[in-house]
């Protein structure tokens, strides 16, 4: 009897289990979440990617070009075994159509036409132009093609995008139903968990790398790396090491809230305060360290995939209700 009794919980235990598990697929297959997130991390890791095009365009035959300042020999060598379009012609023609096609594919992908096929590209395109001269990388970029490798599975284009106008032009409606927009849901859903977790991953790694550091520890990091003359801006940057107690606050705050990040994503409405500090944190650094600009965006980009489109929705009715405005991130209807 007292077997009986055990079996019966345990298949009791076990259709409780496999419940919740149906109800988890079709709750993530019948709906996509973080659209908004995703059209503002795809526009700003667009605009990041044509930056880098645009940024020394007028010097890009020097800093990329087949005779450029990295030589063709270290760029191509057996020692370099990475993939580079640029790698396929030491021709000059090649170079420069392989350069502006890349600086093409990335307005198209921050504008959203063909978003899945552009994510693709801009991908292959960036990763190449990053493997011709890796002296000019900051950690921005690393972080960049990871994500977009996720984003390859993230529905990024359903908000913001020329893909999402024409969609309302045409009054397409996806059918939540069929099974293709299912396995699609279920690939956008862990494409965010891919592009979440690496950011995780960073604030972690460097939360555990500070807390080891003898000038973390004692608070005076931040003095040391705003007086780095190669990154400060002068006459801005003493505004904050001149203050002792604020440099050690600062300091103990940047590592407290790297550890603490994974822990308050756990909290649904502490993810809006995460963003936040987030947010705050890299526009400091984008301000008082220059030289990572791209890399402070980067990171800006990819916390703003954390919020669920609740968040943004209740930040626009907000914004509506505070400027008397018009207009909604609320679609007309769900592109999918």
């Amino acid at each position: 009897m007292t077997e009986e009794v055990r079996l019966g919980n345990g298949g009791k235990a076990f259709a409780g289990m496999k419940a919740t598990a149906y109800s988890l697929v079709d709750r993530f297959s019948g709906r996509r979440n973080a659209l908004v997130g995703a059209a503002l991390t795809r526009i700003i890791l667009g605009a990041i990617g044509l930056y880098y095009y645009l940024r020394d365009y007028f010097h890009r035959s020097f800093l990329w070009g087949p005779e450029g300042v990295w030589p063709w020999q270290n760029f191509t060598g057996p020692d370099d075994d990475t993939f580079s379009i640029y790698a396929l012609s030491k021709s000059e023609t090649w170079f420069q159509l392989a350069f502006h096609m890349g600086a093409v594919v990335a307005l198209l992908f921050m504008l959203g036409w063909k978003t899945r096929a552009m994510t693709v590209l801009h991908y292959i395109f960036l990763w190449s132009l990053q493997q011709r001269n890796p002296m000019l990388l900051d950690g921005g970029d690393n972080a960049t093609v990871i994500v977009l490798v996720f984003f390859v599975f993230v529905d990024s284009g359903a908000r913001f995008s020329l893909d999402a106008r024409l969609r309302r032009r045409k009054k397409a409606q996806p059918d939540a139903e069929s099974m293709r927009y299912r396995i699609g849901s279920l690939l956008h859903h862990a494409g965010l968990l891919g592009a979440i977790l690496q950011v995780c991953t960073i604030y972690l790694v460097s939360g555990m790398y500070k807390v080891q550091g003898e000038r973390w520890q004692n608070g005076t990091a931040l003095y040391y790396i705003l007086r780095v003359g190669e990154f400060g801006w002068p006459g801005v940057n003493h505004l904050v090491y001149e203050h002792a107690t604020l440099v050690v606050a600062m300091s103990y705050a940047t590592v407290f809230f790297q550890l603490a990040f994974v822990f308050l994503l756990l909290k649904r409405s502490l993810r809006p305060f995460a963003v936040t500090c987030g947010v705050l944190l890299h526009l400091g650094i984008a301000v008082y360290m220059s030289g990572l600009l791209t890399f402070s965006l980067t990171m800006i980009a990819l916390e703003l995939l954390i919020m669920g489109d609740e968040h943004y929705h209740r930040i626009a009715d907000r914004a509506q209700r505070l400027f008397n405005g018009r207009g909604s991130l609320r679609p007309a209807a769900d592109s999918g």
